[in-house]
């Protein structure tokens, strides 16, 4: 009798958190996943920003920071155009980072294309809106494969 009572409060505990997120306006949930991206990426809380990757990209992501993460420092991540799809369902989104890597103290800008989709599913992993497409390399990155660094 007392399993039956904490499986019903569970269940109602799940069925009500997922109709919360289900009852936002996916407007207000964009609006949330894109700013706490940016924060993220600003403070450099890489697993936190990697949450809002599909699983398909986040481990790319960590990858590609975790490489260069000691010598990087952001300084500012803004929203440079946005712009909605399928009702809003879809964002094409252009950030902006400005960054420098140790030991160069020169500030640079990496241009981050996006696309946000909403998924509306009941799993936790996949629910609301997510970056569909890969995080840039860093051009810095890109030159130290090739064996020469950019001027």
């Amino acid at each position: 009798m007392h399993s039956r009572i904490l499986f019903g409060i569970g269940m109602f505990l799940v069925l009500a958190l997922t109709a919360c997120a289900l009852l936002t306006p996916p407007e207000k949930q964009r609006k949330t996943a894109l700013d706490d991206f940016m924060y993220a990426l600003r403070w450099q809380r890489y697993p936190e920003a990697a949450t809002y990757f599909t699983s398909k990209h986040r481990q790319t992501f960590l990858g590609q920071i975790d490489k260069i993460s000691k010598d990087l420092n952001v300084t500012d991540v803004r929203l440079k155009r946005l712009d909605l799809k399928d009702e809003g369902r879809r964002a094409e989104a252009v950030l902006e980072m400005d960054y420098y890597l140790l030991p160069s103290a020169t500030l640079k800008t990496l241009k981050i294309d996006q696309t946000w989709i909403y998924f509306e599913v009941s799993d936790a992993e996949a629910n609301g809106f997510l970056i569909t497409t890969p995080f840039p390399e860093f051009p810095e990155e890109s030159s130290r494969h090739k064996g020469t660094l950019p001027p």
